[in-house]
């Protein structure tokens, strides 16, 4: 078993994802033909691995951390397990590091679709502090968008019932002076009007948060910066960029048929997996809570 850690802390990335796979492949074979006692201790030290992982001061420490919670969270039904690893993943951001806050995120919402009984009180409490993190420095910005936009995806049932506040707050960051920062948001609020694209039928259209957006986009647009934007210090150039962003997002939702909406944004998300965290989840209920 000291074979797969020292591979995931590898600074090569394939090496960390063969490393995560034959972890998997090893708690769901050999581990599991072990007496109780053994299979209990073996469990115990893999949680000390991936702790010691994920406290390292080397990114593609963290990294292999990660990977191999989301190898692993499939697999486990014991829920102070699964909540253990949710503070693990806490523990991590806010993070300079762009593409390690892009891998929390993606492990936040792959976790949430695992939790089975804790699945509302976790996504609660992530959508909570992503909202807090809205209005703090640019890492917490960052990562706070990127957790929303997961969640959206993966459980947006549960994202729907606070969503007013959600979809509200999503436009503080796209207002940042960090070009980043507006793209991921923007990202964000894709998923969010896809949400509520999905909730709505021919007959019960619901524009209210089209409008919304549409007037942010607008009111940044009109000469002179709004009280919103000059608090953000935003410049003209980012004040249209980010409006034009919301512009384009609004025009691309309008052309989503009702019944892909959910099909084709999710084609789109694991298109994007260049991390290869979904590759490494099986659960056994993998649908969107």
């Amino acid at each position: 078993m000291a074979q797969f850690f020292q591979n995931l802390k590898n600074k090569n990335e394939d090496t960390r994802l063969r490393a995560a796979r034959d972890l998997q492949r090893f708690v769901q074979t050999e581990l599991r033909e072990l007496p109780t006692d053994r299979h209990q201790a073996q469990l115990d030290e893999i949680n000390q691995c991936i702790y010691q992982l994920i406290t390292s001061s080397e990114v593609h420490e963290k990294k292999g951390g990660i990977l191999a919670i989301v190898s692993l969270v499939a697999l486990e039904g014991n829920v102070t397990r699964l909540g253990r690893f949710a503070n693990y993943l806490r523990a991590i951001i806010p993070h300079p590091d762009v593409s390690l806050t892009e891998m929390v995120a993606k492990a936040i919402g792959q976790l949430a679709l695992c939790e089975g009984t804790y699945t509302a009180e976790y996504v609660e409490f992530e959508i909570k502090r992503a909202l807090e993190w809205l209005g703090g420095n640019e890492h917490k910005k960052l990562a706070a968008v990127l957790i929303l936009r997961e969640l959206a995806i993966h459980t947006p049932t549960l994202f729907y019932q606070p969503f007013q506040q959600s979809f509200d707050n999503i436009f503080t960051a796209v207002r940042d002076p960090k070009p980043l920062i507006r793209e991921r948001a923007v990202s964000a609020l894709r998923a969010c009007l896809r949400l509520v694209a999905e909730r709505e039928n021919k007959e019960t259209v619901n524009t209210r948060y089209y409008e919304l957006a549409y007037k942010e986009a607008v009111s940044s647009l009109m000469e002179g910066s709004s009280t919103k934007d000059k608090s953000a210090n935003l410049g003209r150039d980012d004040r249209i960029h980010g409006s034009l962003l919301i512009i384009n997002e609004l025009i691309m939702n309008s052309a989503f048929p009702d019944e892909s909406v959910r099909e084709e944004l999710v084609e789109e998300h694991e298109s994007d997996d260049v991390l290869g965290l979904e590759s490494l989840i099986d659960c056994s209920d993998n649908k969107a809570v």
